[in-house]
């Protein structure tokens, strides 16, 4: 039996990156539930980091294929759905307040299946989203993370529901929405926040 028919796909080196993200979201899952929520912030931009760099590999090193986009939508749901909604829930965002993390993952993944359907849209000015991507989720947690250590909970709390309603909103919106295309943009705002939130996560250790 040759190589070729014994398994069902041959991975290359581009999709094991994207398939990185199924570590680096688990183990931001795990942190969570031993209640290191910085540590789980920082894994997750770390994730996200995977996720951009495997797209921009693989359109420069010609390996872009249905299998990749189909694959990478798939890490998605993990990176930016599953793990960040039941991050919040174990963090405590739970009751009432969770009812606003389903239309996230309900949104999201309509999202995500017109993605892999069309993929991105042409503009002017280069590539973009149709409807606002998904991983802006992260984002959404890391400030959550920032704002709760400043505002009373009933007020991060409200923060955050109404602002995941408007994230779920606009990820199913007909409108183009900015893609990253700059090395350099990609690295600040994901390894930067991996950084940070470690480092965030080493101090919340040394003062409990």
């Amino acid at each position: 039996m040759s190589q070729e028919s014994r398994f069902i796909i041959r991975l290359n080196w581009v999709d094991c990156i994207t398939l990185s993200g199924v570590f680096t979201s688990s183990l931001a899952v795990l942190a969570a539930l031993n209640g290191y929520i910085y540590l789980c912030a920082a894994l997750l931009f770390l994730a996200m980091l995977g996720d951009a760099l495997d797209g921009l590999l693989a359109r420069k090193f010609k390996l872009e294929r249905n299998f990749g986009r189909y694959l990478d939508g798939f890490m998605d749901i993990l990176i930016y759905l599953v793990a960040p909604c039941l991050a919040l829930y174990l963090h405590g965002f739970n009751g009432l307040w969770a009812l606003s993390l389903w239309p996230v993952l309900l949104c999201g993944s309509t999202r995500l299946a017109v993605f892999n359907d069309i993929g991105n849209i042409q503009e002017s000015n280069g590539l973009a989203y149709l409807g606002m991507p998904v991983f802006w989720s992260v984002f959404i947690f890391g400030a959550f993370l920032w704002l709760e250590k400043l505002l009373p909970q009933t007020l991060s709390y409200s923060l955050l529901s109404i602002s995941l309603v408007a994230f779920s909103y606009a990820m199913i919106i007909r409108k183009p929405f900015f893609k990253f295309k700059k090395l350099w943009h990609i690295l600040l705002l994901t390894l930067g926040n991996s950084v940070l939130f470690f480092a965030l996560h080493l101090w919340s250790l040394n003062h409990v």
